[in-house]
């Protein structure tokens, strides 16, 4: 499928508009020396001590065969970086492995930046659609990738990479959750009906949450999270792990029951409706 040069030229004044506002530049990886550049920015995000999670060698690979591999550059430094590759079906989707800024960036919207310029860069290669797994009980990055890019979440895995065991995900399970974002949709508008009150399934309790029963009558659901998970995995680890599984159960209960995500608050709050009989997605 070729993708229309209106597309293209809409997606590149985002993206580059979005890079402007953050006060970084994001281009390919075009050298050695920006893929391990890459891959220590990599290891340094995820505070990877003893093996790289992706080497210099392999992002090399990565980029020559074809592939998505950025840096993100503010000044001289290089601050962020993503990498990903195609899978089916072929050439029309992109896999998002790896993306991340440093931690003094976040909040100043480099990712959404870099997201952006992964779009753009996607549909110039003529794929219509990305996917990338997440922790779903990180707020900062629901909410970036269901309320700011309107991208779905098609699935929720236990344990989807086993023990990890860096300082971002601790010594808990790797929940994940699988974003699908159509590169074609338009970015999101304001849910209708999302100013109801929902049902809270699930609910903080201090550093604890709180199950509740789903509700029969309810025509919208609030799953809430931790507002920084981050910290509570160091700060109060049981309580961080009691949050993984009551995520787990309330979301999975919540999307083989038919539910789906439409929104997310900037504080950590999942909100499901019913998808509307015949309204695609």
């Amino acid at each position: 499928m070729l993708v229309a040069d209106g597309w293209l030229l809409g997606a590149a004044s985002l993206a580059a508009d979005a890079a402007e506002r953050a006060g970084v530049t994001i281009e390919p990886a075009s050298s050695q020396a920006d893929c391990e550049a890459a891959s220590r920015l990599f290891d340094h995000v995820w505070n990877q001590q003893e093996s790289s999670l992706l080497t210099p060698g392999a992002l090399i690979a990565l980029a020559h065969s074809g592939n998505y591999v950025a840096v993100v550059r503010a000044g001289d430094r290089v601050v962020g970086a993503a990498a990903g590759f195609f899978g089916p079906p072929w050439a029309r989707t992109l896999h998002s492995h790896l993306a991340g800024v440093l931690p003094e960036l976040r909040g100043r919207g480099a990712g959404n930046a870099l997201k952006l310029h992964q779009r753009h860069w996607a549909l110039s290669m003529g794929a219509t659609n990305i996917t990338w797994t997440f922790d779903p009980l990180v707020a900062r990055n629901a909410y970036l990738n269901v309320h700011r890019l309107g991208a779905r979440i098609d699935h929720y895995f236990e344990n989807f990479y086993g023990a990890m065991g860096d300082t971002l995900n601790g010594h808990d399970d790797s929940d994940r959750a699988l974003a699908n974002w159509n590169l074609l949709r338009p970015y999101p508008h304001p849910q209708a009906g999302l100013d109801r009150e929902p049902h809270y399934l699930l609910r903080r309790d201090g550093d604890r949450p709180l199950l509740e029963s789903p509700g029969s009558a309810a025509e919208l659901l609030a799953l809430q999270i931790p507002a920084d998970i981050e910290t509570l995995r160091h700060t109060n680890p049981p309580a961080a792990s009691a949050w993984r599984a009551g995520l787990r159960k309330a979301m999975t209960w919540a999307l083989s029951d038919g539910w789906a995500v439409v929104d997310v608050r900037r504080d950590g709050c999942y909100l499901l409706e019913r998808p509307v009989a015949g309204s695609g997605g």
